[in-house]
């Protein structure tokens, strides 16, 4: 789909020949075509997942939303009011910081790319959570023994990957994505599910993306090269850390589950520790006390009464 969108707009002629030139110094020409067909391309990962987690691993998409076995809905709105909102309004005051949005009026093109970004973006996110929040950690695991050092490694490897997906040369950048992937994997463990991780990640791509679609200048959104980044660009990974911490609470105050054992149901029942002792001392009957390895097959004969 990217590709396609690339293909586009070098017909457009919105990205030229020579653009692609800065592609290996981490400037990536992007265009409206390009934009779009990245979203879409990744929002694809989402069934890819599904089917190879289906065909490693025998289980069906909701094991790998969330450790209900569906993707929960209700949890997902809780995270747009808990997750989403505070980090609406923490970026906005990052972004009015910064000089703000591009005054109105717009032209047609772009409000037509606006309604485009806001529909495709949230699926992108959610591909990518899907991806390498879900089927990765779970196929790194599935590897190593040890389930401590098997979601430890997942978590390392799907972070990496996560930094080489996004191809910057700057190392202040490379460093965000990689502390923000860790944070997303933090966000699913204390959840026990991609519902919030998708939500934060949606909502952070949004308030990068908007400002940028609203100029109609998408060269910004390609250029990740040597400078581009600052130690400026870790002060979200700092706000975004405490939206951890309050998703948890608040899960815990909803009583929101966050582990589960689904394939317990189909082991055969434990065998007992030890056989029960003869005469089956489980039986009691009123008025009677056993003391330690003491069992009784009949009940206590009654008391005799003295004649005087």
């Amino acid at each position: 789909m990217a590709v396609g969108g690339l293909v586009v707009d070098l017909v457009l002629r919105t990205v030229t020949v020579a653009d692609l030139q800065g592609a290996a110094q981490g400037r990536i020409p992007i265009g409206p075509g390009l934009f779009i067909g990245n979203n879409v391309g990744l929002a694809l990962l989402i069934p890819l997942a599904i089917l190879v987690n289906r065909a490693f691993f025998g289980q069906s998409a909701g094991w790998l939303s969330s450790v209900a076995g569906r993707f929960r809905w209700r949890w997902l709105g809780w995270s747009v009011l808990v997750v989403g909102v505070p980090l609406v309004l923490l970026l906005g005051i990052e972004t009015l910081i910064e000089g703000g949005l591009p005054a109105p009026p717009w032209p047609p093109s772009v409000w037509t790319m606006l309604a485009l970004t806001l529909l495709t973006t949230p699926l992108q996110a959610a591909g990518e959570e899907w991806a390498f929040r879900g089927l990765v950690p779970r196929c790194v695991a599935a590897m190593v023994p040890g389930a401590r050092l098997g979601a430890a490694l997942g978590v390392v490897v799907s972070s990496l990957l996560f930094v080489l997906a996004h191809s910057a040369a700057d190392p202040w950048l490379n460093v965000f994505y990689f502390l923000f992937a860790l944070i997303q994997s933090a966000l699913v463990w204390r959840t026990g599910g991609l519902e919030s991780a998708v939500v934060l990640h949606a909502v952070n791509n949004l308030a990068a993306l908007v400002p940028v679609v609203l100029t109609g200048d998408y060269s910004a959104i390609g250029d990740r090269g040597a400078g581009t980044g600052s130690a400026a660009s870790l002060v979200p990974i700092v706000l975004i850390t405490g939206l951890v911490f309050l998703a948890d609470l608040v899960r815990r105050r909803r009583g929101v589950v966050r582990t589960a054992a689904p394939g317990l149901a189909l082991l055969p029942p434990p065998a007992p520790a030890y056989p029960p002792p003869v005469g089956d001392s489980e039986i009691r009957w009123p008025g009677d006390t056993l003391g330690p390895y003491e069992h009784r097959d009949q009940p206590p004969a009654p008391e005799r009464e003295q004649r005087p």
